[in-house]
């Protein structure tokens, strides 16, 4: 089956790891596959080697011309599927598509219900997300929740216990702004520097960072805190860490936890519905609640408190990451596009 597959997003991130992974996934199912994302996309070299590619130019979700210009491709690579990630792709070929009588599958990572219409499936990542779907008059049939997934899981590292003398190690891996939560982290960090010996490290960048550098020297926590940029290698970086907290306010999935737990980090997280869909509090990670420091803190806390645990933490989530392997996940993939471009 031959596939156009877009995404338009000019920045590296979960979203763009969620689109290189279904990629493979569609070329290990032996589909042909052709992409549509910009020119100079920096998630491209994440791919094991080149695929036909049309520049996804700067466009807004209602522009004329956009669509006109999508409209010529679709004729000119008549693909058998359309599928596309998010909400600008989808609103852009949805509307690009009419009349050509092409199936469009449509991955949603947001709960924006109204710009994902004009899809004929729409895949969610979470039962949740289905549901918030279903509330907004979607028909159920016509959802499929499929989460995102990992291409590799190496073998567990062994546990090397810490000194109970260092500091904690926290890592933090996102995108800086508001829906991630690091806020949140830094007053946990400031309500916890009296009895607490914490080390923040970060990496990710994002609109927010100055405002987040800001924040940290007014709580006092700045000299704690160790800004890493983006970083490639996501399993070193973690093998240097004790525990990576991701306190999002908001997540529709959340990738990084289902990293670090394939990398054999613990993981603090909260309840909101990607990471309360992947973690059993107490079990194979911690959850506090969204938007608190407060609660923040106290898992911090439980979870410092409670080392002696956390071989069993960290391999209880190893062997939840199993259920997210790729290679696990390709028989159900492969129904998604049938049922897809049957629809």
């Amino acid at each position: 089956m031959k596939i156009l597959h877009a995404l338009y997003s000019d920045r590296k991130g979960g979203l763009e790891r969620a689109f290189i992974n279904a990629t493979k996934a569609m070329l290990d199912l032996g589909h042909q596959v052709e992409l549509l994302v910009p020119r100079q996309a920096p998630f491209l070299h994440e791919l094991d080697y080149p695929l036909p590619h049309h520049d996804f130019k700067k466009a807004g979700y209602y522009s004329p011309n956009a669509w006109l210009q999508c409209h010529f491709l679709l004729r000119k690579v008549a693909p058998d599927l359309i599928v596309t990630h998010n909400s600008r792709a989808t609103c852009i070929l949805g509307r690009a598509s009419f009349g050509l009588n092409i199936p469009h599958l449509a991955f949603s990572h947001s709960n924006k219900t109204h710009r994902f219409k004009s899809a004929d499936h729409l895949v969610v990542l979470t039962e949740e997300m289905k549901q918030h779907f279903v509330a907004s008059g979607r028909e159920a049939e016509a959802i499929s929740v499929f989460p995102n997934v990992i291409e590799r899981i190496p073998e567990l590292p062994s546990y090397t216990e810490r000194l109970d003398t260092a500091p904690v190690r926290l890592g933090f891996i996102g995108r800086l702004n508001e829906e991630k939560g690091l806020e949140d982290l830094l007053q946990a960090m400031a309500l916890l520097k009296d009895s607490c010996s914490l080390e923040l490290y970060v990496a990710g960048s994002g609109p927010d960072q100055s405002a987040i550098q800001k924040l940290a020297g007014q709580l006092g926590v700045l000299e704690k805190v160790h800004f890493a940029g983006w970083i490639e290698d996501i399993a070193g970086w973690l093998s240097e860490i004790d525990l990576a907290v991701l306190p999002s306010r908001y997540e529709p999935f959340g990738i990084v936890v289902l990293e670090a737990a394939a990398y054999g980090c613990p993981v603090i997280s909260t309840t909101v519905a990607g990471p309360a869909s992947q973690i059993c509090d107490g079990v194979d990670g911690w959850l506090a609640e969204p938007g608190s420091p407060q609660s923040l803190a106290a898992k911090i806390v439980t979870a410092i408190t409670n080392q002696p645990q956390w071989p069993d933490i960290r391999n209880a989530a190893y062997l939840r990451a199993q259920h997210y392997l790729m290679s696990n996940r390709l028989f159900d993939f492969e129904e998604i596009l049938m049922k897809a471009k049957h629809s």
